[in-house]
Parts: C-alpha cells; structure tokens; sequence
C-alpha cells in the first residue's frame, strides 16, 4: 500500500477546512503542525491499538494522519461537543480512507459507550477547561480495556482554567487506577501524558499485570 506524504495530507488538510469553515478553522489549520502534535506523534509510533476512543477529538484529523501517513489500520470513535464538527467529521475521514463514529456528547456527562470497549483513548484538549478531571478520567477508565493505553496533555502553566503540576497530576493518575508510563513537558505550558490502565484485583488475587509497553521503548517513570 502506498501512504500519503505528509506534504499532500496538510494539503488536503487545509482544503477541507476551508471548504467547511468554522470560528476556529485558522486553528486546525495549523493543528498538525504543532508542537503537541509532533510529540504525540512520536509517543505512539511505537504503539498496537485496534480500536481508538478520541475525547474532542475535532474533524478527527489526528485519527485521519495516522491511517493516511502512517499507514495504522484501527476502528475509531470520536466523542466531540460541536455540532458542525461531529456533521463533518466523517466526510474528513472518508476523504483519507477512513471510517469512524462521530458522537455528538458533553464530555462532562457520562460516555454513552459500553465498557471495556477501547484499547486506547485521546483526549488532546480541552482537559484545561475542567474542573473535575477525577469524574472525567474514571469514565475514561470505564471505557478502556484492562491495560488500554489513556494519551492526553494537561496544562501545567498559563491562562488555563485547570492547571496541575507534576506531583498533584501523578496523584490524579494513582486514583483513577492509571499507571503513569510517561509524563514529559511538552512546550512550555502542557504535559504530555502517557498512562496505562490498571486492572483492579479482586481480593486474594496476587497476579501481576503484564505491561503492554515493555516491548516497545516505553518504561514506567
């Protein structure tokens, strides 16, 4: 199979937005081109996943740059609160050889989506503009398979409603049941955030969780 050059995504890219603009179009455009992009993008090259949850997850253009350019086959779910973005979102995807399911959903209420039904889940924004991460996140959990893999930044600085350093954020993560395998700042406000779901032992189990990431370049902090 022949993958999208990077150059002709950004293109198409572009020309779609144009062609369905909205108040924050000048900030998609330049979405696959930021910082946070390029850093996630690196954090999950060396990641399996079948089947994707993205929390705001826009047009789904991240979901769209991983099947075109990287060449990553996997079903995709989008949970977003705009209206024009859950309307437009599957013709974005189509138009990279991808399908998806748009859901239009305040991420504030809990997933209409069954649990254990993802092995991996994006939230690439909007975690600054919560105040309780705690119900957020123990949804998330809810929706993960055992050892699903939770991807998301988090403001650390700046004029961002929701802040948290290192420390409080670790915490957050311990009792939600996350595993912290990789927590880095990411530009000079966010982290980037890599977590693994832990499977809660009934009592007089004793069996250690495998981790999904020891074979391929990530190790616990």
């Amino acid at each position: 199979m022949t993958y999208m050059k990077e150059k002709e995504f950004l293109q198409i890219h572009e020309a779609f937005l144009r062609s369905h603009p909205e108040k924050y179009t000048k900030w998609f455009v330049n979405a696959p081109l930021s910082g946070r992009f390029r850093r996630f993008l690196s954090a999950i090259r060396p990641l399996k996943w079948t089947s994707v949850l993205d929390v705001c997850g826009a047009y789904g253009e991240f979901a769209s740059y991983m099947h075109a350019v990287e060449g990553r086959h996997f079903e995709y779910t989008c949970l977003d609160f705009n209206p024009h973005r859950v309307k437009c979102g599957p013709h974005y995807l189509e138009i990279f050889g991808l399908k998806g399911n748009f859901i239009l959903h305040n991420i504030r209420e809990p997933f209409p989506l069954p649990e254990e039904e993802f092995d991996m889940v994006w939230l690439f924004g909007w975690c600054d503009t919560l105040f309780d991460c705690y119900k957020l996140f123990n949804e998330i959990y809810r929706v993960l398979e055992d050892n699903g893999i939770f991807m998301f930044n988090m403001a650390y600085a700046g004029y961002y409603k929701t802040k948290y350093s290192e420390a409080p954020l670790r915490e957050l993560m311990k009792k939600t049941s996350f595993e912290v395998l990789r927590l880095n700042k990411i530009d000079s406000q966010e982290y980037g955030v890599v977590a693994k779901k832990l499977v809660k032992t009934r009592i007089g189990e004793n069996e250690e969780n495998e981790n999904p990431m020891a074979n391929n370049g990530f190790q616990p902090d």
